[in-house]
């Protein structure tokens, strides 16, 4: 999945059936890069683990539209 925002930031996620994710980021301005997916046991930790590379991101969870 894709996720963008604004200043052209954005956030890439392939998920694995074998418990990890491919996960790369830009913020936008100078930030960007992967960021750790590993292990991960559950779809509610793979929600929570979202939350948190949004928040990495985005700054903020927000309001869905």
């Amino acid at each position: 999945m894709v996720i963008s925002g604004s200043a052209e930031a954005e956030l890439q996620v392939v998920l694995f059936r074998g418990g990890w994710a491919d996960v790369d980021f830009f913020d936008g301005l100078d930030d960007f890069g992967p960021l750790p997916a590993s292990d991960i046991a559950s779809a509610g930790d793979f929600a929570a683990r979202m939350d948190q590379w949004v928040l990495r991101v985005f700054g903020s969870l927000g309001r869905v539209q």
